[in-house]
């Protein structure tokens, strides 16, 4: 993989598509971070844990992307997520838009940003329709998700 932004961006979510959270993770830098509106702030290792847990658990996947803007050390890019989310069984078409960041050819700041209330309805269902846009829900949905997260990395599952 070259510096060229373009290329690391194509580099990993082509990666991501095939679910190879190993590929995925090696575009980062060793001290990357990493938000989106369930995961506010992730370390490195957060980070790359979260790709690895996502990749494992991922049923039903499909990923299509477009590199959209690139400037010398940064790239953004449209994807989409097809799954079934697996603590509810239903179907989410996730759209989200990524900007990273990087240094030396590497991703030093990712940052995914979609409509989460959107999410929240397809994921969790009916309930979500109203709960999504109110903080304390979407203060749930984050902590549940963490300590999915926290698990993931001390237990691997």
């Amino acid at each position: 993989m070259n510096g060229n932004p373009s290329q690391v961006a194509e580099t990993f979510y082509s990666a991501f598509a095939r679910r190879d959270a190993e590929s995925m993770n090696s575009c980062y830098a060793e001290d990357a971070h990493f938000s989106d509106p369930i995961f506010a702030s992730l370390g490195p290792t957060e980070t790359k844990a979260l790709w690895r847990m996502l990749c494992a658990s991922a049923q039903d996947f499909s990923l299509t992307y477009s590199v959209q803007e690139t400037e010398p050390d940064s790239v953004s890019v449209k994807w989409i997520a097809r799954y079934t989310f697996a603590a509810t069984g239903r179907r989410v078409e996730n759209h989200v838009h990524a900007y990273l960041r990087l240094r030396n050819g590497k991703i030093f700041e990712h940052k995914d940003e979609f409509d989460f209330p959107r999410w929240a309805r397809q994921a969790l269902g009916p309930i979500a329709i109203v709960l999504a846009y109110f903080p304390f829900f979407q203060e749930k949905v984050r902590s549940s998700a963490q300590k999915n997260l926290e698990k993931f990395i001390t237990t691997g599952r």
